[in-house]
């Protein structure tokens, strides 16, 4: 069952024992117990929302990579084409043709190795964003744990508290 932080406030205890509830501390320990829902909630849609960022950032950077790609198979592919339409022209336009030839691989070549390096690149924004969302993630899992050990002394303190009044 998912409490919602209005839940808490509503909450009625229906076991009374002899001395019975303190109405006030329990009404001050469920606000309190709410407001921290309440921030915590709102921090998980925080979170929420910049994986969501994160995960179009990817998207994009995935796209761009499947882009480069294909230029470079696009390259490569003119780059054959126009091998083998120089290798049947006449002898007379031969050395032109591989001259103009080895131009363009050369300038496929360069583009090539921007794409990689390109690519390397993106793969290296990838993984930093990983790592900072698993970062992040971890906060959170040190935050909650070290919460819940506050929560755990606060109720030691509060039992020990009343058994010193009692």
């Amino acid at each position: 069952m998912k409490l919602t932080p209005l839940d808490i406030q509503r909450h009625e205890f229906q076991q009374r024992s002899f001395r019975g509830l303190d109405s006030d501390e329990v009404r001050m320990f469920l606000n309190d117990v709410s407001e921290e829902m309440q921030q915590l909630r709102s921090e998980h849609e925080k979170q929420s929302e910049e994986i969501r960022r994160v995960n179009m950032l990817l998207s994009e950077h995935n796209q761009r990579e499947e882009i480069l790609k294909n230029t470079l198979v696009a390259a490569q592919r003119t780059s054959e084409e126009l091998k083998e339409n120089a290798r049947k022209q006449s002898q007379m336009l031969l050395k032109e043709a591989e001259l103009a030839a080895d131009r363009l691989v050369e300038a496929a070549q360069a583009r090539a190795h921007e794409i990689e390096k390109d690519i390397v690149e993106l793969k290296m924004q990838k993984r930093q964003v990983l790592n900072s969302i698993l970062a992040a993630i971890a906060n959170l899992r040190n935050l909650i744990q070290l919460m819940s050990e506050s929560e755990a002394q606060q109720d030691k303190l509060s039992f020990l508290k009343r058994k010193a009044e009692s």
